[in-house]
């Protein structure tokens, strides 16, 4: 949760407002209570303010410190593939100075871990990975060591990188934790000890899934990438320069695509 000292403020004013109107409407049913009027739909109009400003409390809080930072977030990152600007954006959620509440979430550390994959930053990926293992709960873990082989594998140290994944799979992490594991294996791993092969057919198949498994921007981009290298190894120079030309032309503001318009 990241909520600013502004989004703190608003929370507190809407829900102030919301109980004044409240007591103002009990304070009229009390006077008309007196009279021969009923006073009931009085009543009920000050209860439904009354609990409107309990229920802003968590509303709020949840659009402001939850909803809107990650769909920002998932917009620069996975669609629009602007790393640096969510970099950006991060940082200022997390200022101290303007911040009421920050509680570090595992989709938004996803987010920034992904950032710096875009920037070809292996530091930086690296220290969020050591973030998520130490500032998230433990159910969140195993996917940190998920990520953390895939570097691991980058490095050349497939040993322990498939350690990691043996472990992590054998943790309760549900679909996507078994999703993970499975991509990294077939992607990270099948690189590492040159296994063009299962590598090729992973990217292809995520390029082509529909719906809701369809790829977002930023794997399309890595796919696309690592399916140009894969036919440029093996000669394939014309299915090559299709993938180079979709990174240069969709990349965005990302390493690959700086890459892609040198090679281009």
């Amino acid at each position: 949760m990241y909520l600013s000292k502004n989004s703190l403020v608003k929370i507190i004013l809407t829900a102030s407002a919301f109980l004044i109107i409240g007591a103002v409407f009990f304070c009229a049913a009390y006077f008309i209570g007196k009279s021969e009027i009923s006073p009931k739909p009085t009543i009920i109009i000050g209860a439904v303010f009354t609990s409107l400003a309990f229920i802003s409390f968590p509303t709020v809080i949840y659009a402001d410190g939850i909803s809107k930072p990650f769909s920002e977030g998932d917009r620069l990152v996975r669609r629009d593939l602007q790393p640096e600007k969510f970099i950006l954006f991060y940082k200022e959620l997390t200022n101290k100075e303007n911040s009421a509440v920050i509680k570090e979430r595992y989709d938004m550390l996803e987010l920034l871990y992904l950032s710096y994959r875009l920037l070809d930053d292996r530091r930086g990926a690296l220290e969020v990975v050591q973030r998520m293992k130490t500032e998230l709960k433990e159910k969140y873990r195993p996917k940190a060591a998920v990520y953390y082989a895939e570097l691991l594998y980058e490095k050349g140290d497939v040993q322990t990188a498939d350690g990691l994944l043996s472990e992590a799979e054998k943790k309760d992490g549900g679909s996507e934790l078994c999703a993970m594991v499975d991509a990294a294996r077939r992607s990270a791993r099948a690189r590492a000890v040159s296994d063009r092969e299962t590598e090729e057919k992973y990217y292809t198949g995520l390029l082509s899934a529909a719906g809701i498994f369809k790829a977002d921007n930023a794997a399309a981009l890595f796919a696309h990438f690592r399916l140009y290298e894969i036919c440029k190894e093996e000669g394939r120079d014309k299915e090559a320069a299709e993938h180079l030309k979709y990174c240069a032309e969709n990349g965005g503001r990302t390493a690959i695509s700086k890459l892609a318009k040198k090679l281009s």
